[in-house]
């Protein structure tokens, strides 16, 4: 039962440090390509990028939820204590990075 919570969170925080990796990606692009485009009327390369940029956003917020979940699901299986004043999700990612996979 624990090393299943310990799963789920490590897939967890893979999928958040993806997301951040593909909002990243897609936002540089949009920089990029927007930085050369004329006034008016949007091309359909930037409205794609918007739209991507936007999906990569929420896919970015469906995998925080679901790491903080995760680190909830985790905190409680194993009994730890997080300190007063630090966000669940910031002592979930702090604990995986001081217990890294033997």
């Amino acid at each position: 039962m624990t090393d299943d919570a310990l799963a789920h969170l490590r897939t967890a925080r893979d999928a958040v440090d993806l997301a951040a990796r593909d909002t990243a990606m897609v936002a540089d692009e949009l920089r990029r390509y927007q930085k050369f485009a004329k006034p008016g009327q949007p091309s359909p390369h930037i409205v794609q990028l918007r739209q991507r940029q936007a999906s990569a956003r929420i896919a970015a917020a469906r995998a925080k939820q679901a790491f903080v979940l995760a680190a909830r699901r985790f905190v409680e299986v194993h009994g730890l204590a997080v300190p007063a004043k630090v966000p669940l999700d910031a002592f979930a990612m702090s604990w995986l990075d001081e217990h890294p996979l033997p």
